[in-house]
């Protein structure tokens, strides 16, 4: 029968329930439906470490290639730099040229899942929006409109000046992958009258995105 592996976070709860619930070691095995040896073990790495298991017990499995300084630094190359839409290929060459050290794309891929990076689809937003000019046409449109039916829109057309867009980026697990680039003009259509619309252009080198 294969050993059972009991996760950090059930480990946790013992020295809880023990120091600040005041319960009994025979009411926390009841309770977590774990065994005694573990409860003590538990209870005495939270007296020696300050955490419910030994940071110091030895890993299995093979050691990584890649070390916390490198992985260190593909963390700043996707989010300080803001250079999202690297490919695996592209994080290698820069580990090879930066840090000199030649590792596959699948080392690459794995230590970006371990950072808890996911691959994710891009949104783009406007590299000129300015959120000034923003908060002073929602004012504006709001005066001219009293009525939230009055108002329809145009889609967005996107186009990046310097680079091909790409659609992949990578992304923090539960976040959005959101990239900037240079919008062209967005055009907004004010209806005013039943029969007839007025056509109002903004070539303005900013997008507009607002709620009603």
């Amino acid at each position: 029968m294969p050993r059972r592996t009991i996760s950090r976070d059930l480990k946790a709860r013992i020295p809880v329930l023990f120091y600040e619930q005041q319960m009994s070691v025979t009411r926390i095995r009841k309770v977590l439906g774990i065994g005694k040896t573990l409860v003590y073990d538990t209870l005495e790495y939270d007296r020696l470490y300050g955490q419910p298991y030994n940071p110091h017990a030895h890993h299995t499995g093979r050691p990584r290639k890649l070390t916390s300084h490198d992985a260190r630094f593909i963390f700043n190359l996707r989010l300080i730099s803001r250079r999202k839409t690297l490919y695996l290929d592209e994080i290698q060459l820069q580990l090879s040229i930066h840090m000199g050290i030649q590792v596959s794309i699948t080392t690459v891929l794995r230590t970006m899942c371990r950072l808890y990076f996911s691959h994710k689809c891009t949104s783009a937003q406007a590299a000129e929006r300015n959120d000034l000019q923003r908060a002073a046409h929602m004012f504006k449109i709001g005066e001219l409109c009293t009525h939230p039916d009055q108002l329809m829109f145009t889609d967005e057309a996107a186009r990046n000046r310097r680079t091909s867009q790409r659609r992949y980026g990578w992304a923090m697990k539960g976040g959005r992958c959101v990239i900037r680039q240079y919008f062209t003009k967005l055009e907004i259509l004010l209806k005013t009258k039943p029969v007839s619309f007025v056509i109002v252009s903004y070539p303005k080198p900013a997008s507009v995105h607002f709620e009603i």
